[in-house]
């Protein structure tokens, strides 16, 4: 087990190495607008396509999002955070350069290049959101068309909700976020899940743990250790 201040110390390394191979084109405003805007976009034009939508028909929001919850879960467990063929990119962008930028000691971002390594990449959402039309098309021919536009619509903020909650558990020495609740919980659990011991086996859902509760993966801190942490980030 690597001592607090050795992980730390290869953090902030990492960091300087990866924000000196940081393209000079980059902008992490136009990244986080680019995921703001096509999300956007997508649920407010199948908002716009939904004619006068039955109360049972707003009902699929709900298995949608137990679906998605799964998926988030599934996904962060077995591909992320495991090397597979054919998903070896991304489980090296995660694990390599996600995890090795941020750990439990040293969560925050500073300035607009850092988040190059918090965001997902600028084709994450447009491939989110491509593998969730071949769904929303099978619920719109075997149930009602505006079935298919709301299944489209709670995927995209789905991962609208994602990425925001996983940004907010990257802001440290907030007191307002603390206090609020549910927030607070996710921001609490996913300091757990950046310890390089830990991050392999607990919190996998950067949203609402259903899915780790469920199957066992959800790992509380201590209270002495939460104290530890805070102080870790300062």
């Amino acid at each position: 087990m690597k001592s607090t201040n050795e992980i730390r110390s290869r953090s902030y390394e990492y960091r300087k190495e990866y924000l000196d191979e940081t393209p000079w084109w980059y902008r992490g405003e136009m990244h986080l607008g680019f995921t703001l805007v096509f999300t956007c976009a997508v649920i407010a034009y199948c908002a716009m396509q939904l004619r006068s939508p039955a109360l049972t028909e707003w009902a699929a929001v709900i298995p949608l999002f137990l679906f998605g919850n799964w998926a988030e879960w599934a996904a962060h467990r077995y591909l992320l955070h495991r090397p597979t063929k054919l998903f070896s990119m991304v489980y090296k962008r995660h694990c390599a350069v996600h995890h090795r930028f941020f750990t439990h000691v040293t969560l925050e971002y500073k300035g607009q290049k850092e988040w190059r390594a918090l965001l997902f990449p600028p084709f994450a959402p447009v491939a989110f959101v491509l593998a969730a039309v071949p769904f929303a098309v099978v619920i719109g021919m075997l149930f009602t068309r505006n079935a298919g536009y709301i299944a489209l619509l709670t995927m995209a903020a789905y991962y609208l909700m994602y990425e925001g909650l996983h940004t907010l558990s990257h802001i440290t020495e907030s007191r307002f976020l603390d206090a609020v609740p549910f927030v607070n919980s996710v921001r609490r659990l996913h300091v757990l899940h950046h310890d390089p011991e830990m991050m392999a086996t607990s919190n996998f859902n950067l949203t609402f743990p259903i899915c780790d509760t469920l199957f066992g993966t959800r790992k509380e801190p201590a209270t002495t250790e939460k104290g530890a942490e805070a102080g870790a980030t300062r």
